[in-house]
């Protein structure tokens, strides 16, 4: 499953993704934590442990047994979502958190994984609830910026390549699954992959800066 960006279609309506983004939205403000290597707001949905914060306060949360958060369980439309139409292709389950992105910010280049990992199955699963979609973009060999089109808010990408946002000019909400999810073949999965609506693989970079890998692998 050699890919760097596959669309897909789960059958979310506009309606169901617009009452997801009204539960996010409600969800008391000091839920939320600032990821500093990210750059970005997130709120933990489902996680080993069921517990809100980063990862100083909360620790691993892609190991131990899993459970919603205090904002998951606030979230009755988005963990119906969850249960019905996503986790059913997922071996494992994966930690659920949202990204936040104010408007006119972007992220900071990074890898969602370790630089040992890269190349690697590292799938990661991700639903645009609100904001510019095409401001996400890979870096290929020779550092360019590839972006994402426009028109496809659920998708499946590699987080072991170099990636990051452009400022938009909305508030970008994106709702993501990643480890212990990776990505692992399955009837479910193997079926979404193959009727994926677009598919796309970038060349990687030959070499990586210091600032894109996630200190919290280092420890």
């Amino acid at each position: 499953m050699d890919l760097t960006f596959a669309a897909i279609d789960l059958g979310i309506s506009d309606l169901e993704k617009q009452k997801i983004l009204n539960e996010i939205l409600n969800v008391p403000s000091d839920y939320w934590h600032f990821n500093e290597f990210r750059g970005c707001h997130m709120l933990g949905i489902y996680n080993g442990g069921g517990k809100l914060g980063g990862r100083d306060i909360a620790g691993n949360t892609a190991k131990g047994e899993f459970d919603y958060t205090p904002a998951g369980k606030l979230c009755h439309y988005t963990r119906l979502t969850l249960q019905n139409k996503i986790f059913p292709f997922m071996d494992p389950i994966g930690r659920v958190t949202i990204l936040r992105t104010k408007a006119n910010a972007g992220l900071s280049v990074h890898l969602d994984s370790t630089l040992e990992e890269v190349g690697t199955l590292q799938h990661k699963f991700r639903f645009v609830l609100n904001g510019n979609i095409d401001k996400l973009y890979f870096i290929d060999k020779n550092r360019n910026k590839v972006f994402v089109p426009d028109c496809y808010d659920t998708y499946i990408m590699d987080g072991s390549h170099a990636h990051s946002l452009d400022p938009g000019t909305e508030e970008k909400i994106t709702l993501c699954i990643g480890a212990p999810w990776k990505g692992k073949s399955n009837v479910n999965y193997d079926k979404v992959l193959e009727n994926a609506l677009y598919k796309f693989t970038v060349s990687r970079p030959e070499t990586y800066e210091p600032e894109w890998l996630d200190p919290f692998f280092k420890k």
